[in-house]
């Protein structure tokens, strides 16, 4: 029996806005730096990727992006980007919200993402889904998806069989929890997959 629900967010929950191309373009503006909102976005992506760290910090985020566009920028550039990354104008859809509402009065509802976690919560709070969410879990306090920590780490008291996760990538959110035992739906968007999978979350409603 299923008791936990465990969602990721960008591109799961929330779409990630075209708007962060202006949004990421501005902050480069301000501090005249001569590069484009595609170099910043991939210097952020190679944070993730590279490796290296085990969880989020603000310093080894800070560091990797100033390795990557041979800057020097200090916390004031980060706490900027920050500000405008919380702030992209990102929508949920009333039918999402409603299938989140009824998921919520049955299981409980958690979200995990290779992501701070402070930040996520101010997303997810503005576009009003937040009060769903019983935990958000980011990489600043658990492990890094796909590790297989990561995903133990967020299961609370419950076991791994009666856990399902949510996400948009299997490499990222399907593969490891699939392997461990837990349950999971590929939010495949009308991709083929051999995975468990929905098309859209809205089907949550009639397969739980």
């Amino acid at each position: 029996m299923i008791k936990r629900i465990i969602f990721d967010i960008d591109n799961t929950l929330i779409d990630f806005p075209e708007s962060y191309k202006e949004g990421y373009q501005q902050i480069l503006d301000k501090y005249k730096i001569n590069k484009t909102y595609e170099d910043l976005y991939n210097a952020i992506g190679v944070y993730e990727e590279c490796g290296k760290y085990d969880k989020y910090t603000k310093e080894d985020l800070l560091k990797v992006i100033n390795q990557e566009l041979n800057l020097n920028l200090g916390n004031d550039f980060l706490e900027d980007y920050f500000d405008m990354y919380n702030n992209l104008n990102t929508n949920v859809s009333n039918s999402i919200k409603e299938t989140l509402e009824y998921l919520s009065k049955k299981y409980e509802l958690v979200t995990l993402s290779n992501w701070f976690t402070f930040s996520q919560k101010e997303r997810l709070k503005k576009v009003n889904i937040d009060k769903y969410f019983k935990a958000v879990y980011g990489t600043d306090i658990v492990p890094m998806k796909p590790t297989e920590e990561s995903f133990l780490s967020v299961i609370g008291n419950h076991k791994v069989e009666e856990c399902l996760m949510i996400g948009d990538n299997i490499k990222m959110d399907i593969e490891v929890p699939y392997k461990l035992g837990m349950n999971v739906y590929y939010l495949s968007k009308g991709k083929k997959t051999n995975y468990p999978s929905i098309e859209k979350l809205e089907d949550l409603k009639e397969m739980l």
